[in-house]
């Protein structure tokens, strides 16, 4: 993976640890795994919005975004800002 960063989940009243791995390689789809919800799913326009809002370039490759652990359901747009970085 190219990068690596963290973020939390509610789960109940516990918060969990979600590893938000990303990685740009040759092709030219944007994947997402480890059990997101649809909002999540929505993510990658919001993303991309928000780079293109402070010219920064949205890569047009291959992009993989893998939150782990996959066993723990993913809600809301509380993953954008690791996503983006």
């Amino acid at each position: 993976m190219v990068a690596k960063t963290f973020g939390s989940a509610v789960h109940g009243v516990d918060a969990k640890t979600i590893a938000v791995e990303v990685d740009v390689s040759q092709g030219q789809k944007f994947f997402l795994t480890g059990l997101p919800d649809n909002a999540i799913k929505e993510s990658q326009h919001r993303v991309e919005s928000a780079m293109k809002s402070l010219h920064y370039v949205f890569p047009r490759n291959k992009v993989v975004v893998n939150l782990a652990p996959a066993d723990i359901r993913k809600e809301g747009s509380a993953y954008d800002l690791p996503i983006a970085l």
